[in-house]
Formats: structure tokens, C-alpha cells, sequence
């Protein structure tokens, strides 16, 4: 199951200064924070690599991931990825390729990678920092814990539902079913 970002795009909107179209651009990368194997398949890529850097050194970016971050769809997401045998195989295949470093090794000879480097430095990008550190809603999720108590109602209830915790106690439950004659 695909997550669809419904929330983050919520939290982009509320940000000052953003376009649908921006979203748009970022939301590919935003996959890579739900999906192992997308983000393995990003890291492998020095270009991609680049570019997801350059996005997340946007504060508009860090700000929805924070808040995303603490949602329950986000915690059911990492959940199934994580407990996916065959997702983390597959995952861990893209790393075990020689071509991955190959990539990495020929990133200094590749200008998209420095056109990436360079965005994260780009005066457009400091000013944002500058004015989403000067701007309070920047720091929301880090203090609405504090100052909200219906913030915590749908966390708790994730937590005590035993039904968030299926996708772990399956894998863990793997091998159970091994023949106990086995190794007598």
C-alpha cells in the first residue's frame, strides 16, 4: 500500500509561500521517507542523492517531515516497510550492488550533482531558514505536544491498539512454526 501524503500536503499548503506545483516536485522524494526500497533506490543515484538533500535543506520541507512524523499513518507505514522481509531483502540488494558505488565514485564528474549542491546553499533557500526560524508556527511540532491535548488522543490509541503492533509480532512469529524435531 502506496502512502499518499494527504497530511503533508495539508501541512505544505500552511506554509507561507508555497504552490501546489512545489509540492509536487518534492512529494517523489518524500516517498523515499516511506519506502526503504524507493530511498535505497535514491541513495544508489548520487543525482538523486543530491536533489533529496537540496529538498530537505528546504524548512518548508522539514517542517511537514517533523509534523508527518508524528502522525499515526506515518508510524503504520514505517511499520509495514520495516517488517517487509522482502522489502528490506530487496532493499539491501541495491546497496550489495558494486554498480551503487561505481555511481558514487564517478559523482564528482557529474554536474547535476553540484546544480543539487549548490541549491542547498542558494540565497533563496538561506533566506527561507532565516525567516522560518524568526517565525514561531516553524517550531509547532516540536511544542503542540504541550500545548494541545487533543494532539495526543489518536497517538494513544495507535499505541494500545494491538492491531499497530501486527505486521512486528507476524515477523517475529516467522520461524515459529519451524519442526520442533529440528536440531535434536
Amino acid at each position: 500500500m502506496e502512502h499518499k501524503f494527504e497530511l503533508a500536503k495539508g501541512y505544505y499548503d500552511s506554509c507561507e509561500h508555497t504552490t501546489a506545483a512545489e509540492f509536487d516536485e518534492i512529494r517523489p522524494y518524500l516517498r523515499g521517507f516511506t519506502d526503504v526500497e524507493v530511498l535505497t533506490g535514491i541513495m544508489a543515484d548520487p543525482v538523486k542523492a543530491t536533489r533529496l538533500m537540496r529538498i530537505v535543506s528546504d524548512p518548508r520541507t522539514m517542517n511537514i517531515m517533523m509534523k508527518c512524523s508524528t502522525e499515526p499513518v506515518m508510524w503504520d507505514t514505517w511499520m509495514r516497510g520495516m517488517t517487509d522481509f522482502e522489502k528490506m531483502y530487496r532493499a539491501s540488494l541495491v546497496f550489495m550492488n558494486p554498480m551503487t558505488y561505481v555511481n558514487w565514485m564517478m559523482a564528482p564528474f557529474q554536474p547535476e550533482v553540484y546544480g543539487a549542491m549548490f541549491g542547498m546553499i542558494s540565497p533563496e533557500n538561506l533566506a527561507r531558514w532565516g525567516t522560518a526560524l524568526a517565525n514561531p508556527t516553524f517550531y509547532q511540532p516540536m511544542y503542540e505536544p504541550l500545548t494541545s491535548l487533543d494532539w495526543y488522543a489518536p497517538r494513544l490509541d495507535w499505541i494500545i491498539d494491538p492491531d499497530s503492533y501486527a505486521p512486528l509480532i507476524d515477523l517475529l512469529s516467522m520461524n515459529s512454526s519451524a519442526d520442533p524435531a529440528v536440531g535434536d
